[in-house]
């Protein structure tokens, strides 16, 4: 599993393999959904990525 939370305008997007999965006004409640799902995968599946991307300041 590879999850992928970027900030973009203002808003976190949580992405898994290229697909978006959700959209949150703050980063903590982005990191919150991708532990809830890391919680409900079964034991022993396949290694797991977590990447952040920070919007570039300007």
């Amino acid at each position: 599993m590879k999850y992928e939370v970027i900030e973009n305008s203002g808003e976190w997007i949580v992405e898994s393999e290229g697909v978006e999965l959700a959209r949150f006004g703050d980063q903590t409640a982005a990191l919150d959904h991708v532990a809830g799902r890391l919680r409900e995968a079964e034991p022993g599946q396949d290694a797991v990525s977590l990447r952040v991307r920070y919007q570039a300041r300007g």
